[in-house]
């Protein structure tokens, strides 16, 4: 079977070692559409092994590959924590990813459908025995036709006992169908301090976007439409730029990265309209119980959240429906 060789600087976060396969687990509502498993070899203690991490992809999903694609979407990426009692004693093994031509990122991509498995070869520094465990640490993306789910840092650790789920987030704050939208603020791409105060009395669509979801840019060319033909009415648009979306740990190059590829988005695809940056728009998306992209929220001219818009014919009908009441 051909394998793809992956280099050995995509480096494994381990701790120990302990026989077992454990999955990963999430206890957030969010899509998880790829479970992950690490699988150690039940042997004697050893200086030498190899370690399975396999990815799990749900019918419909897929899970984008090592390889960093300029312009393209955010790659698998496996790393391991400094001062760890093993190293990796040469190139990973996977299988060979699919390659397709991506229509919305303009750029062909490779990436996993159904099942995948990374095979590291692991040393240790002294021997490893039974009552050691390992930790692997993960960075993911995985989309569908439809959704574009934010890179995902998680996890994977297999011990005497089970990996233990991550806290649920609070939904008590979260703004429901039909409330007033509080004053919120946020910076925007030129760096000027802006209030949703300014676009009281209009009808403003909060699109929640990133750099990485294909869904959102594919959007682009059917929003910039809507928004010339509705704008001169009272419509307007601020885009949410949300980069780190669903990261429970501040990734510093991976953000400066995202940042620059969507200004990059903005400027040369004709978006014209308002943007946050992802400092300002993540508090936001956590209001309105944001945890996948594309999302777009739409709030009447008194400014009530009306409802979540899922397609762009969608939100023309609304914003139809929403002119005809205050005509009426």
């Amino acid at each position: 079977m051909f394998r793809n060789r992956l280099p050995a600087a995509l480096v494994l976060a381990v701790s120990c070692f302990f026989p077992a396969t454990t999955y990963a687990q999430d206890a957030d509502s969010s899509p998880n559409p790829v479970k992950w498993a690490l699988k150690l070899p039940a042997a004697e203690p050893a200086k030498e092994f190899v370690l399975e991490l396999t990815a799990e992809i749900e019918a419909g999903w897929h899970l984008y590959s090592t390889e960093r694609v300029e312009g393209g979407p955010s790659p698998t990426r496996i790393t391991i924590p400094a001062g760890q009692n093993l190293e990796i004693a040469g190139d990973i093994d996977s299988p060979a990813p699919r390659s397709a031509f991506d229509p919305n990122f303009q750029v062909s991509t490779e990436f996993y459908e159904g099942s995948v498995t990374f095979k590291i070869p692991i040393k240790a520094v002294t021997l490893i025995t039974s009552s050691n465990k390992i930790r692997v640490q993960v960075r993911y993306q995985s989309c569908n036709s439809t959704i574009c789910l934010p890179p995902k840092l998680q996890d994977i650790e297999a011990t005497g006992g089970e990996t233990q789920p991550d806290k649920a987030a609070n939904s008590g704050d979260l703004i429901s169908a039909g409330a007033k939208v509080p004053e919120f603020e946020f910076t925007d791409f030129n760096g000027k301090r802006r209030g949703f105060a300014e676009f009281r009395g209009q009808i403003v669509l909060l699109d929640f976007w990133a750099s990485w979801c294909s869904p959102c840019l594919a959007d682009i060319p059917e929003l910039r439409k809507t928004y010339q033909q509705f704008h001169q009415q009272g419509f307007a648009i601020i885009g949410m730029n949300s980069e780190m979306l669903g990261q429970k740990e501040l990734d510093a190059e991976f953000l400066k990265a995202g940042e620059a590829k969507a200004r990059e988005i903005v400027g040369t695809r004709g978006v014209n309209w308002t943007q946050s940056i992802n400092d300002t728009s993540l508090p936001i998306a956590k209001r309105f119980g944001v945890e996948s992209l594309p999302a777009k929220i739409l709030i009447d001219r008194e400014g009530r959240f009306v409802r979540r818009i899922n397609t762009i014919s969608e939100l023309q009908g609304a914003i139809g429906e929403l002119q005809n009441i205050r005509t009426h």
